[in-house]
């Protein structure tokens, strides 16, 4: 069983939810903070980098929680 703080858990359901779609760091702004896309945040990248430490094998080389570089995070699982 993973141990997740809550927003770490509202993100995976969302990121399971929108399964191999990649959701921009606004979309996840928005949809699991309910903050404005355009709030300038390093929010999203600091759960997403605590989420990979619980469900990657190796965080460093991420296979699941996947960065598409600017355009924003897609889920593999």
């Amino acid at each position: 069983m993973l141990d997740l703080s809550r927003a770490e858990l509202r993100l995976l359901k969302y990121l399971i939810a929108h399964r191999g779609n990649v959701v921009s760091r606004e979309e996840l702004l928005q949809s699991v903070w309910g903050l404005n896309g355009d709030t300038l945040s390093r929010t999203v990248d600091v759960h997403v980098a605590g989420l990979r430490k619980k469900i990657e094998p190796d965080p460093r080389y991420p296979e699941y929680l996947i960065t598409v570089k600017g355009a924003g995070y897609r889920l593999t699982l």
